[in-house]
């Protein structure tokens, strides 16, 4: 063999490269063309022999090793997502969290808020504040007044209809009789302040709807006459002579109107067919018995079983007149068991001047405090009243005894009271010294025209002293 036959049998058989030593020869890498099957050293980009392009070595143990075990990696990860995602909620702890309220006790638990209720939050208390009158919610509105004018407003104090009425009555079953002034006659609006029912002088005296049907009269006409919620004039009749009943329909001040006007009871309309006894009417207007005084009582009791009713403390009592009207009372409430929920201590609730059944569906009740700056004796039937100068404050009271009054006020309401209470025992002594001291000269005339004969004149007595002829 030739030096150079070994030179070549020494180096690479395919490039004839000549390599320096044995050893550097021993670990050099070599892969077959795919194409001529010839030994074409690792890193060649062509086939020396035939052309053919060699590409990457993609049979690389180490790099195969490790693409198993990238993929087996992304593999587990993901069936691990797949069994967090499918296991119960129950089964993950939750994480505790964080009160971000410092002044929040750690204990308290939050109260669930029925949403039939009206709540007295801060933002209900401010609304109502720009209103002069106040009435009691039904159906989740209630009528309220501002510069003479009345609306409504829902549950958290927000107007929905505007003040625009000469008189709002509350809402029964969907509908509520409304005037625009004092010759035009009650109408009926929805709760979206729409007219359903048109308003006319004919309808001087409205009821509240009641299984869809409402009692209304006319001013000054001895007949009544029934209406459906579409406005026909379903049927009508008329109520006994004699009959004179209060009609208590909107939430301070009840309307009083010689006829018993009362909402359909199970399918009744029961009306005073004169002194004594009603007659009983169905829903198309047939007269179907008559009930004893009693009997009507004990329905109406049915008919108000559940209800909360207000109650009275007398505060002062004025002995010159007996305590008849000559009084002055503090007014709460108290619920259908007789337990008191809103104590006596405001000068209004609700219908004010007799004890009255009261609907709690909405959760709150209207009341008044009056910041007395005297009081005055105003007659027979309107009895001892805060006199002109004095200022009522309209607000509400929900069922745990918290009202929307300004801190303070109830305080220094009642202190006026007191005072003002005072005043007027100083004034009915002052008059009762008067009285007493004209009852003396009466006497004294009385004497001396005794002792003188009839041929005297008696001196005049003063008319205006009530005691002046008692002996």
């Amino acid at each position: 063999m030739s030096n150079l036959d070994r030179r070549l049998s020494a180096g690479c058989p395919a490039c004839y490269v000549a390599r320096q030593t044995r050893k550097h020869y021993s670990i050099m890498a070599f892969k077959n063309c795919t194409k001529c099957g010839a030994s074409v050293p690792e890193g060649s980009a062509t086939c020396p022999q035939c052309g053919n392009p060699m590409g990457q070595n993609t049979n690389n143990p180490k790099r195969k090793m490790w693409t198993i075990i990238i993929a087996a990696a992304v593999v587990v990860v993901g069936l691990c997502c797949i069994l967090l995602f499918m296991l119960p909620k129950g089964c993950a702890k939750k994480a505790p969290s964080v009160d971000l309220d410092p002044t929040r006790s750690a204990t308290t638990e939050v109260e669930s808020v029925d949403e039939n209720l009206v709540q007295l939050t801060p933002e209900f208390i401010e609304a109502i504040q720009k209103y002069d009158q106040l009435s009691l919610f039904s159906e989740g509105y209630a009528a309220v007044c501002k510069n003479g004018k009345w609306g409504y407003i829902d549950k958290t104090g927000r107007e929905v209809i505007p003040c625009q009425y000469d008189w709002a009555n509350p809402f029964h079953e969907g509908l509520a009789s409304v005037r625009f002034s004092y010759d035009s006659g009650y109408g009926f609006i929805d709760t979206t302040g729409r007219e359903v029912i048109r308003h006319r002088r004919e309808i001087a005296v409205p009821g509240d709807f009641s299984e869809g049907l409402v009692v209304v009269k006319n001013e000054g006409n001895d007949h009544f006459f029934v209406l459906d919620k579409e406005g026909r004039k379903v049927f009508q009749g008329s109520y006994g002579k004699g009959s004179y009943a209060p009609y208590s329909s909107f939430g301070m001040m009840p309307y009083v109107a010689p006829i018993y006007i009362e909402k359909f009871i199970d399918g009744k309309l029961y009306i005073p067919k004169g002194e004594s006894g009603y007659n009983v009417y169905d829903t198309k207007g047939n007269k179907v018995k008559e009930v004893s005084d009693s009997e009507m009582e004990q329905i109406t009791k049915r008919a108000t079983a559940g209800q909360a009713q207000t109650f009275t403390h007398t505060l002062y009592t004025d002995k010159m007149y007996g305590g008849m009207m000559g009084e002055i009372v503090l007014w709460g409430v108290k619920d259908a068991n007789g337990k008191i929920i809103v104590p006596a201590e405001y000068d209004k609730a609700s219908i004010y001047f007799e004890p009255e059944k009261i609907d709690l569906t909405n959760g709150v009740i209207p009341v008044v405090l009056i910041e007395y700056s005297g009081i005055s004796y105003m007659g027979e039937w309107l009895g001892i009243c805060p006199d002109d100068g004095s200022v009522e404050h309209y607000g509400y009271v929900d069922l745990k005894g918290n009202d929307t009054f300004p801190k303070g006020l109830k305080e220094r309401c009642k202190k006026s009271r007191l005072k003002a209470i005072e005043l007027y025992k100083a004034k009915a002594a002052a008059e009762e010294a008067e009285a007493e001291a004209a009852r003396a000269v009466a006497e004294t005339s009385k004497a001396v025209t005794n002792a003188l004969g009839d041929d005297e004149p008696v001196p005049a007595v003063d008319e205006a002293a009530p005691w002046a002829d008692e002996n």
